[in-house]
């Protein structure tokens, strides 16, 4: 009995170790601008992702293409194989107004748990992408923090949690690492610290980031470059 309940033990953690779920989860950068993460699940089976869009102008449509890929932390990629929301491309969902929102359900082949990940959408123009996707538990829950000081206007603390996430991940190229640089960078050149953002400026170039050239054009379209 002792072994037989071991063994069922076992089982499920294994499938626990395969299988997470991650609600609302940070990123670094996005497309378009209303979309939001709503959810990530990991299974055996498939790696789920589910977002919302929400139309933001008159006659607003929306489609996704089949070439839609999650891009693991090494750069595999693994292509969609079922949605749920929207039409695949070229036929298109035509919002009834500004505001209105949509779910989406993207299915990928199974990827397990991984540290982070990107979701890029391949097409003609206002392709939906989330890159670096976190989906540490601890840590979104520290960049919730953060980003919920910012709001509150709160800056010197917010400051110190993204300077501390920094130092932690900084030698790991996560995917979150270029938003913690810009963000810092945003932070100082805003409350007139120009030495301070040039400096992390300077350590954002030779850091190595994922996507780091799409931070920085991040950055020189807030005007701000050195």
């Amino acid at each position: 009995m002792k072994q037989i309940l071991l063994f069922v033990a076992f089982s499920l953690l294994t499938v626990a170790a395969a299988s997470q779920t991650v609600l609302n989860p940070n990123y670094g950068l996005k497309s378009p601008r209303s979309a939001e993460l709503v959810r990530v699940s990991f299974s055996e089976g498939s790696t789920e992702v589910q977002v919302s869009i929400t139309s933001e102008i008159d006659n607003a449509w929306f489609c996704i293409d089949r070439k839609t890929y999650i891009i693991r932390p090494d750069g595999t990629r693994l292509k969609l194989t079922a949605l749920k929301g929207l039409p695949y491309c070229p036929a298109t969902h035509r919002f009834s107004k500004p505001g209105e929102k949509v779910t989406v359900t993207m299915t990928f082949p199974p990827t397990g748990v991984m540290p982070w990940f990107s979701i890029i959408e391949e097409c003609g123009e206002g392709c939906l992408s989330f890159r670096g996707v976190v989906t540490d538990g601890d840590l979104n829950r520290r960049l919730d923090e953060a980003y919920s000081l910012v709001d509150r206007g709160e800056e010197a603390a917010a400051y110190s949690i993204f300077e501390q996430l920094l130092m932690e991940t900084d030698s790991l190229n996560t995917g979150i690492e270029g938003a913690l640089f810009t963000t810092l960078v945003t932070l100082d050149r805003n409350s007139g610290r120009t030495v301070a953002a040039r400096r992390w400026y300077d350590r954002m170039l030779t850091s190595g980031a994922p996507d780091l050239d799409l931070y920085l054009e991040s950055l020189r379209v807030q005007g701000i470059e050195f």
